[in-house]
C-alpha cells in the first residue's frame, strides 16, 4: 500500500480568484493605520473557513480597508462589528483596540470582484481582486474550545 499516489488531473494550477458569493470566514489579521489624510483606518484580512463545507476553503480575502470619516463608512464598520457579535454601544478606545478585538471573529462575508490598475515595469495592468463587501452573522457555530487539561507536578518528567 502506498503513502501517496500522484494524480496529474488533481494538481493545483496556482492562484485562483475567490468566486463572488457568500462565505463563512474568520478574521485572521486586522491592523490599524492612517490614511493619506492622516485619519484612522483599519485593514482587515479574512480567511474562508476550512471547517465549513464550502468552496475556496482556506483562501484569503486580503486588504479590506475601513475608514471612519463619513456616514457610509461608519455604517459599513458597524455592519462588520454587528456581524462579529459585538454588543450595541460596545466602545473601542482606538483603531488599534478595534483591530485586536476583531482577530479570530467568525462571520459571513459576501465577496465581490473589484477591478483596479497596477503599475508593473512602468506599464499599467488591469487586475481583479476579491473583496469582502457585505457582512452578516455566521450561520455556523464557532469551533468549540474544549475544556482545559489539568496537569499536576506528578505528570511532568522533570
Amino acid at each position: 500500500m502506498s503513502f501517496f499516489k500522484f494524480d496529474e488531473e488533481n494538481a493545483s494550477t496556482g492562484f485562483e480568484l475567490v468566486a463572488e458569493g457568500k462565505y463563512e470566514a474568520v478574521i485572521v489579521n486586522a491592523e490599524a493605520g492612517l490614511t493619506q489624510a492622516k485619519k484612522p483606518k483599519l485593514s482587515v484580512d479574512f480567511e474562508i473557513r476550512s471547517d465549513v463545507p464550502q468552496n475556496h476553503q482556506g483562501a484569503k480575502v486580503l486588504y479590506n480597508t475601513f475608514t471612519f470619516e463619513h456616514e457610509v463608512s461608519v455604517r459599513i464598520v458597524n455592519s462588520l462589528l454587528k456581524a462579529c457579535g459585538f454588543s450595541n454601544n460596545h466602545a473601542f478606545s482606538s483603531a488599534e483596540d478595534m483591530a485586536k478585538q476583531l482577530i479570530n471573529k467568525n462571520l459571513k462575508i459576501t465577496v465581490k470582484h473589484e477591478d483596479y490598475e497596477k503599475l508593473v515595469d512602468g506599464v499599467k495592468q488591469k487586475r481583479t481582486a476579491a473583496k469582502a463587501k457585505y457582512y452578516d452573522v455566521s450561520d455556523v457555530n464557532p469551533i468549540s474550545q474544549g475544556g482545559g487539561i489539568t496537569i499536576s507536578d506528578d505528570d511532568i518528567p522533570f
